[in-house]
């Protein structure tokens, strides 16, 4: 994405409007940025921004920054993900690394802490080598292509995880499925998970038939 548009204001007004007629350019950014390619959100409403150099800016509801600012001090990011409250993102790096942060009341970051405030490398997983990274509502999920080992944690009152015998609501990083060859987007509450065999399978949450 080159050119991320935006319905609204960009005075750092929230304004209401029953008609959205025109879009408007994100021009936030520092002028060195010369390419989005990935964003994602949570339900408070915050939102990251991955540039194409590996760098990531956040925004937060309740401040408005005339420029926006990348996190200092981490190295080149490839890609990340969000889930009700939460984010990751994982390191452009031979081996790369997995960093998370924001409400961690549920462990889906796999710390200790209820609130994580910046990107925090997540120690349990730093000898893996994880290769995708993946978040549905208070759930995270981590995958190893390499030995098709997918690691997870956070909320399982429903299967969110795919382990029903899981019933701690805060399990911590633990290895859930083998034979994982992808992990895709359900919604909030299920995930779709194909194996080495190429079967798919699905969990979680399932009003209304979602997965079947």
């Amino acid at each position: 994405m080159t050119n991320i548009k935006s319905l609204g204001d960009l005075n750092g007004e929230h304004k209401q409007s029953d008609k959205f007629e025109t879009l408007d350019p994100i021009n936030t950014f520092p002028e060195e940025v010369t390419k989005i390619i990935d964003v994602v959100d949570t339900d408070d409403n915050n939102i990251v921004f991955l540039s194409s150099e590996g760098k990531l800016y956040p925004t937060h509801a309740e401040n408005y920054h005339e420029k926006l600012k990348a996190f200092e001090n981490l190295p080149p990011m490839k890609s990340i993900a969000s889930g009700y409250f939460h984010f990751l993102a994982l390191s452009n790096e031979e081996q790369p690394k997995v960093y998370g942060w924001g409400k961690n009341k549920f462990k889906q970051l796999g710390f200790d802490k209820n609130y994580v405030q910046k990107p925090t490398l997540i120690e349990p997983l730093k000898e893996e080598n994880i290769d995708q990274i993946f978040c549905i509502g208070f759930c995270s999920f981590f995958l190893n292509k390499t030995t098709n080992i997918l690691f997870g944690c956070g909320y399982n009152n429903q299967g969110m995880l795919g382990k029903p015998e899981i019933t701690e609501n805060k399990a911590k990083i633990q290895k859930l499925h083998e034979n994982v060859a992808n992990v895709f987007g359900g919604h909030s509450e299920h995930t779709l998970m194909m194996k080495t065999d190429g079967k798919l399978y699905g969990f979680g949450v399932n009003f209304n038939g979602k997965l079947f």
